[in-house]
């Protein structure tokens, strides 16, 4: 959910869709084997299906995104693919909402594993930041409800794991509509209010919404993380600790380093991945033992 008044982000056919992304290098899966797990990404408001997961080096400005360039590292029987849908809170003529975005997710999941043709068998697991996670639950549900469509990606799912999802909201969905206010005539368009009006704390949607998935949540692993440092100029973090978790039993919370926006971008030697990657190993037992290409 990074939110900047002055600009805005061009969604076009360059970014929306589901991208699988490149492994380290083209002989990869010849060297380690054919991907056990599908490593899904979904990116919050305003965010982008490659930026939302890049660090940028503030000396060589050189980029890392993890997904593709550290992951594959640790589990090297993946293969990582993330999602881009219309989520500028300016500029933003799409009529896609959350319900919309999800089956817009489910349908290229389904169709890209169909061309793999190993559908039955591969885990997957789900990573997201913010409203992403939002998008996520709502495609779970409904897979869980429509099985004849979606019933493999609701069986293969094996988990969630969240970087700031506001479950109940956020204060910055109402700070972000008062800068949407001033600035968005500027832009000639209509903000995207029904993402704004969702996100407001304990919205009548949201809690819906959320209701929905505990009734399923059982069936897969959660991690929760939780940001830990406050934006600079609003004095507060995005989602706080009682948004950003379900309060499930078998939930896993952590604090991560970094604010909403910085907790889930991470460079070569940012210890914070060393988290991150644990974690999606615990929940994927395919993964579990699986050497990795160090130490092959």
């Amino acid at each position: 959910m990074t939110m900047s008044p002055a600009s805005h982000r061009q969604y076009t056919k360059q970014n929306l869709g589901l991208f699988v992304l490149p492994m380290p290098d083209a002989s990869w899966y010849e060297r380690h084997g054919t991907p056990l797990l599908d490593v899904v990404a979904v990116h919050g408001l305003n965010g982008d299906y490659l930026q939302t997961w890049t660090s940028v080096s503030p000396t060589t400005g050189r980029p890392t995104t993890w997904l593709h360039e550290l992951l594959p590292w640790k589990l090297p029987r993946i293969r990582v693919m993330s999602f881009g849908y219309s989520a500028d809170i300016l500029a933003n003529t799409s009529v896609a909402g959350v319900r919309e975005n999800a089956r817009m997710l489910l349908s290229l999941l389904r169709d890209k594993r169909e061309d793999e043709g190993d559908s039955e068998r591969r885990d997957i697991i789900f990573v997201a930041h913010s409203l992403g996670g939002i998008i996520i639950k709502q495609a779970l549900r409904i897979a869980n409800n429509e099985r004849n469509m979606y019933g493999g990606i609701a069986d293969c799912t094996k988990g969630i794991v969240f970087f700031g999802t506001p479950h109940r909201g956020a204060n910055a969905a109402k700070w972000a509509s008062l800068i949407v206010g001033i600035k968005s005539a500027a832009f000639g368009t209509r903000p995207k209010i029904s993402f704004l009006n969702l996100l407001r704390p304990n919205s009548k949607d949201l809690m819906d919404l959320s209701e929905d998935f505990r009734s399923i949540a059982t069936k897969y692993a959660i991690v929760s993380f939780i940001e830990e440092d406050r934006i600079n100029g609003l004095g507060s973090v995005i989602v706080e600790r009682y948004s950003a978790i379900m309060e499930l039993a078998h939930e896993e919370a952590c604090m991560i380093g970094g604010n909403h926006s910085s907790m889930c971008k991470f460079d070569r030697e940012d210890r914070r991945f060393d988290a991150v990657w644990r974690c999606i190993r615990r929940i994927s037992p395919m993964c579990q033992g699986s050497p990795t290409p160090e130490a092959t």
